[in-house]
């Protein structure tokens, strides 16, 4: 008995460190990466202005979120170019919003190693969550970055001005500044880049990792039964993706049960706008922890467009309902018509990265 409980208090306690690793990791690259930037500054922008015109932006984070597999991390380099005044105030916005579009990539790949773990079903069948995750994504995020960008265009730009203070020191996020400093003395700024970059990936993929450990059995048999109400559907779906600060957890948890008709279409999409939107929440702590009242501004505004967008979809959910599921039967009714799908959503982000703006 003595011999159980020590185990599980040292399992409880090597969690803890390891979640603190994470964290502490993970406000550190920000900061790295924010210093690293703004000593790169002359380096960085004509690289910058090379962008053929808005929609480049859109692409360029779109890919870049299939990539890297995780579209929060392409966020936080653009808030980390914006701190670093390499970007404006759109380019921002374009910038996260792309990487919202690409951040289904990883439900795609979560059910392609779900057919590779239990091939009872094709490939298609096996990625129909992470379909009708970016169908949500396109149908939430398209018309927020519309809405987005006429605001930003419409308003004087001294509204979106840098100077807006938010303390972040009383976090102690400050504290990380020596160790940045030594950091870029020691290894030149663009060395320190690279390494942020890889201390960032490297805190979202080892929270992901404890989460995965985190015993999801309970959340399937008491939680997931209040799929079956629309808004509860919709607020549990935000905040199982606000709290884990992981769409490949919150969508991730139920690739199974989907995949093996527990839960049925209808449900799981009001989930699927929920998470959807609760992956702007830790582009908003990182936008903090930069201390940038104008990202802060700018992740709101996308934040508040899309639940717009949410919002509208849900009031006419049969008839968007309706279209999803034309959509997906489309996608899902060959391996060829699956494939034209895969084709096209590479295709686009593509074209809009290298094509005129």
């Amino acid at each position: 008995m003595e011999r159980s409980s020590s185990r599980v208090s040292f399992r409880s306690v090597r969690f803890a460190v390891l979640i603190c690793v994470a964290v502490v990791s993970f406000f550190f690259a920000i900061q790295l990466l924010s210093a690293s930037l703004q000593t790169l500054s002359s380096v960085v922008r004509p690289i910058l202005t090379r962008q053929t015109g808005p929609l480049s932006y859109v692409g360029t984070s779109w890919l870049s979120a299939y990539v890297m597999l995780n579209g929060s991390i392409v966020a936080a380099i653009a808030l980390s170019l914006f701190s670093a005044e390499l970007i404006g105030v759109l380019e921002l916005f374009l910038l996260v919003s792309g990487s919202r579009l690409g951040a289904a990539g990883i439900v795609l790949l979560i059910g392609a190693l779900e057919f590779l773990r239990a091939p009872s079903y094709s490939l298609p069948e096996a990625m129909r969550l992470g379909t009708l995750s970016f169908l949500v994504s396109a149908t939430i995020y398209g018309p927020a970055t519309v809405i987005g960008t006429a605001v930003i265009r419409m308003s004087e730009r001294s509204e979106w001005a840098r100077d807006v203070s938010v303390d972040g020191r009383a976090s102690g996020v400050s504290l990380f500044e020596p160790f940045t400093t030594a950091t870029i003395d020691q290894l030149g700024a663009a060395p320190s880049a690279l390494v942020a970059m890889i201390v960032l990936g490297g805190s979202f993929h080892l929270l992901d990792s404890l989460l995965n450990h985190i015993s999801v059995d309970w959340l399937r048999e008491h939680v997931f039964r209040f799929l079956q109400r629309r808004w509860l559907s919709l607020g549990l779906g935000f905040a199982v993706t606000a709290v884990t600060t992981s769409v490949a957890f919150s969508m991730g948890v139920i690739v199974p049960i989907y995949n093996r008709g527990y839960i049925r279409r209808d449900e799981i999409v009001p989930y699927v706008m929920g998470a959807s939107l609760g992956t702007l929440t830790d582009t908003l702590l990182v936008a903090i922890v930069l201390e940038s009242g104008a990202g802060i501004a700018i992740v709101l505004l996308l934040f508040g467009a899309a639940a717009v967008s949410t919002i509208a979809a849900l009031s006419v959910y049969d008839a968007y309902y309706a279209f999803l599921e034309t959509v997906q039967d489309v996608i899902l009714e060959s391996d060829r018509a699956f494939a034209a799908f895969v084709a096209v959503i590479v295709a686009v982000p593509f074209a809009l990265a290298v094509g005129p703006g």
